[in-house]
């Protein structure tokens, strides 16, 4: 019967598959299915163990359980429920003298064991993915053991290629294809397996016999994925939750058959008596400071010494993205806003921007305290090289930004500088696993890299992958990746075709930090999000501050995270000292609870920590901020570079990205409170939610305050709120009927013969000041001014009543040659916002 357990190891296994979105969205109620059922397979695997009763003092651990299971996130705190119920349960059972149950338990604790170490061992399977995919090594053995199974293959540089009668495919060796994320959680079940019920002698060859079949197995079952590759070209067999569980259903039979469990003296999970002695005490310290410290060796960011922020942005190495020519209301068509000078503008309000047009040398970047090496396409030269090098290893800070598939060459030449710092920007593409479409990124809640914590959400447009030494800082692992190798037989280096067996996928590193000397590097994966077009939506701004604010630093105590590492390896050692004559069970239980314990305290001091030493950061010169507001608006800023995007009559991103053409920056704010403490002007787009009585009181004060509010609404709009808002201030939207006659084959001169009557409905303005009037005196817009005596400032409520002409279907996108119809409504949005908004700014 204990042979179940390799059964329930594998099922707890597989549910993390469906917790944890690595390659696909979760399905919790899938993973939790699985989950029970591997734990009932637990349950009756020590069955016939022998049970014993433990001391009712263990249920005083439920308390430090229960507390943990607010601070430590889903999914990672499930292991946690389980033990809390297995703890529960033995106390019911004890109770009630239910002896023979007592196994049900027992079951229970030793499921919640062994997820709880695989929830915390999920960083160490990160840290080894996002730096290891390829394992070139294993390629001869899947070649020559594919020969053998009926495949006809061969090796070059790694990559086995496998040729059909239709053609050849090429197959890269990488960690995820093996399925080593579940078989990583097979092989921490086997060590806690091996740890409890047996003796230390029995462990080494018993783990070396686990090693040598899962190497083994791993090599046939990535065989026979290939060959079910080559019948339906289906990549998605590689990723796919259920396949990889069921792939991995014969392994339970084989450790079954090879390495079966047998009864052990030690057969009991809790240990039966629990009292405390001062050594214990001093272990319990000891094992706090070894979590404390190894979380902090991992979480905690150097503030460094703040520098003044002089940033050179290098133009002369690159003609791509350039930063100098102005976003202006002459120039229009692609190059406008496929640039960086909304960047360079949005930087200049910070710090301290200036471009180069020169070679680099030592003494023009001595002048600075940031280079930005952005999509290069031409190559440095070596004493360049050097200066950057001597650059950042003095202090400096070095931004570079590369791109997918190696656009222009701009990662070759980017790969000149970084592989320095070992850095390298792959020659790829990435995209949402399964779907093909472009990812997102979102930070977690604790510990993020101070680049990202005020960074709600990023959406990439296509980055490449990169390759990082194992002490560097990841910045951003993207999840739910595959990335496509890029080709030059396309105009943009992308393949035409996606999902090949040669693409890797799952965890991949998008951005890196690393420390070099008393500099630091960061290396960026996309550089389309930074183009004028889309640089003010998605957190890209947020994103650029927190990569300037942390590469402004020269490095102070970096030496600290290795101080915290020497910590907490002399604190385990200790405490495995202190504890050498303990049972193995106590040893294993006061790791995992003191750890419960210290990991919600540890993370909170070191996210705290970051969030002091790398504050937000405040601008030096001002600027005028157009909010648009959504939570009462119903409208789209939809900004990738996609045509099928101009078609939609509800997103706005032209307009939006217009007001950068007057020296505007905009936002758009989810809260009406941000909009209103930001705001220059807000602007509110198709309302379709109700205002309250205190959201109109606040907007009241605002504009009373001098503030400016914007209101678009449209015929089409037919669940407007707009008057719910304007009629506290003397205005109101009405809709009215336009009767048009219709006749057949209508002459001027002629008596026309009338077959009927069609109404157009269509909105009007009463109230305030009419300020826009069309060619058949009707109003399209009007105005009621706010002013403030106190204050000498007005404030300006401009109502719209035809907002469809400021959509992306009337206006085209931000890469449009505009028509004379066109520039007309560009015209429009520009008066509005100068001469009547704020003219008083301007």
């Amino acid at each position: 019967m204990k042979n179940l357990l390799w059964i329930g190891i594998l099922f707890i296994s597989s549910s993390w598959l469906f917790f944890n979105p690595i390659f696909t969205s979760t399905e919790p109620l899938v993973g939790m299915t699985i989950l029970i059922i591997g734990i009932i397979f637990n349950i009756v695997g020590l069955h016939k163990n022998k049970s014993t009763y433990f001391t009712n003092k263990f249920l005083i651990l439920t308390i430090p359980l229960i507390i943990s299971i607010f601070f430590i996130q889903y999914p990672y705190n499930i292991g946690i429920i389980i033990m809390i119920i297995g703890l529960l349960t033995h106390a019911f059972i004890k109770y009630m003298n239910y002896k023979n149950l007592s196994t049900i338990s027992i079951g229970l604790l030793f499921s919640g064991i062994i997820f709880i170490i695989q929830s915390v061992s999920f960083f160490a399977y990160s840290l080894i993915v996002t730096h290891i995919h390829r394992v070139d090594f294993f390629s001869p053995l899947v070649s020559f053991f594919g020969n053998l199974l009926g495949l006809k293959t061969s090796v070059n540089n790694g990559i086995v290629f496998v040729q059909t009668l239709q053609q050849t495919y090429p197959f890269t060796s990488t960690l995820e294809k093996f399925g080593f994320y579940l078989w990583f959680n097979l092989f921490i079940g086997t060590i806690v397996i091996l740890f409890i019920f047996y003796k230390k002698r029995d462990n080494f060859s018993k783990l070396t016999i686990f090693l040598l079949l899962s190497i083994a197995y791993l090599v046939i079952r990535y065989i026979a994925f290939i060959h079910i590759y080559t019948t339906t070209t289906d990549l998605n067999i590689f990723w796919n939750p259920w396949y990889v569980f069921l792939s991995f259903l014969p392994f339970s039979f084989v450790l079954i058959k090879l390495l079966p469990l047998t009864n052990t003296e030690d057969q009991y999970i809790i240990p039966k008596n629990f009292n405390l002695t001062f050594k214990q005490i001093i272990s319990i310290i000891m094992i706090f400071l070894f979590t404390f410290t190894l979380i902090g060796s991992a979480g905690y960011y150097d503030p460094g010494q703040l520098k003044s922020g002089r940033i050179l942005i290098d133009e002369f190495h690159s003609d791509w993205e350039d930063s100098t020519r102005p976003l202006d209301k002459e120039w229009y068509g692609m190059l406008s806003t496929y640039n960086y000078y909304s960047l360079a503008e949005w930087l200049n309000y910070y710090f301290d921007v200036n471009r180069n047009n020169e070679t680099l040398t030592l003494s023009l970047l001595n002048n600075y305290d940031i280079l930005i090496l952005k999509c290069p396409t031409n190559s440095y030269t070596s004493q360049e090289i050097y200066a950057i090098l001597q650059f950042v290893d003095n202090g400096g800070g070095l931004y570079l930004i590369g791109d997918h598939t190696d656009v222009f060459g701009m990662n070759t030449f980017l790969n000149q500088v970084s592989q320095n710092f070992g850095i390298k920007f792959n020659t790829d593409a990435t995209y949402e696993l399964g779907t093909g479409m472009l990812s997102k990124y979102r930070p977690d809640d604790i510990l993020v890299h101070p680049i990202v914590q005020h960074v709600e959400q990023i959406d990439f447009m296509t980055s490449c992958t990169l390759e990082a030494p194992l002490n560097s800082e990841d910045v951003i692992v993207g999840n739910k990746l595959i990335s496509e190798p890029g080709t030059y037989s396309t105009e943009n280096f992308f393949r035409e075709s996606t999902s090949s067996p040669e693409s890797e996928y799952g965890l991949l590193l998008q951005v890196v930090a690393v420390k070099y000397g008393k500099g630091r590097v960061v290396a960026f994966t996309d550089s389309t999000v930074f183009s004028s077009f889309s640089f003010f939506s998605d957190g890209y701004q947020d994103f650029t501050l927190g990569t300037i604010q942390y590469l402004n630093r020269i490095n102070q105590f970096q030496y600290l995270n290795i101080v915290f590492f020497t910590v907490a390896i002399i604190s385990f050692f200790v405490s495995i000292y202190i504890l050498k004559n303990e049972s193995k069970q106590k040893i294993l239980i006061l790791f995992i609870i003191i750890g419960i314990i210290a990991y919600p305290i540890s993370t909170s001091v070191f996210s705290q920590l970051n969030d002091i030493n790398y504050p937000s950061i405040e601008n030096h010169s001002d600027f005028t901020q157009i909010c648009f507001e959504q939570k009462h608006s119903n409208f789209n800023i939809s900004l990738q570079p996609s045509l099928s995007l101009f078609y939609d009559e509800d997103n706005f991103g032209t307009f939006y990205v217009w007001t950068q053409r007057m020296g505007f920056v905009p936002s758009v704010e989810e809260r009406l409170d941000n909009a209103l403490s930001d705001g220059d002007v807000i602007v509110f787009i198709n309302p379709v939610k109700s205002f309250s009585t205190n959201e109109i009181n606040k907007i009241s004060k605002y504009l009373n305050n001098g503030g400016k509010v914007l209101l678009l609404d449209s015929i089409r709009n037919s669940h407007s709120t707009a008057n719910e808002l304007i009629g506290n201030f003397g205005l109101w939207i009405q809709v009215n009927f336009d009767y048009q006659r219709l006749f057949v084959d209508y002459n001027s001169s002629k008596n026309n013969l009338s077959v009927g009557n069609v109404t157009s409905p269509f909105l009007s303005i009463s109230g305030g000041e009419k300020i826009l009037i069309n060619n058949n005196n009707q109003t399209f817009s009007h105005l009621v001014e706010f002013y403030n005596e106190t204050s000498g400032k007005t404030g300006k409520l401009v109502v719209i009543i035809d907002s469809y002409s400021f959509s992306d279907p009337v206006m085209g996108g931000p890469f449009t040659e505009p028509d004379e119809k066109q520039l007309q409504i560009y015209n429009t949005e520009f008066y509005i916002f100068e001469e009547i908004l704020l003219e008083d700014k301007l």
